[in-house]
């Protein structure tokens, strides 16, 4: 999977529009659109701040996948944090209280 695709799939699972994205970034929206289709690459400081918004690494921006598991968080470490972060105030503090309880009952089982 080459960086158009996989910008793409991980605005869209997201659930992130290009305009949204280029918001974050300081682009236009026709800049987004050319990264996901005209293999247009956007600079350093950019590729670093969408790593930091999909919580990926800059190895699964570029390559589409993780150069190394071990250095790496695993997939389902960053599939909780990016559903959390599309949470709202409200259901955070109630994902916090069910972490608390998962911990008292893991403590509970050793």
């Amino acid at each position: 999977m080459n960086f158009a695709n996989t910008l793409k799939n991980l605005r869209e699972s997201n659930n992130v529009t290009q305009d949204e994205l280029a918001k974050y970034l300081k682009v236009s929206r026709p800049t987004i659109a050319g990264y996901e289709t005209k293999n247009h690459q956007p600079d350093f400081e950019r590729l670093i701040k969408l790593s930091e918004y999909f919580q990926v690494s800059i190895d699964y921006l570029i390559k589409g996948k993780e150069a190394d598991k071990s250095a790496s968080k695993s997939s389902l470490d960053q599939e909780v944090q990016r559903s959390y972060q599309r949470l709202s105030i409200e259901s955070k503090q109630d994902v916090l209280k069910y972490i608390r309880l998962l911990e008292l009952r893991d403590k509970n089982k050793r």
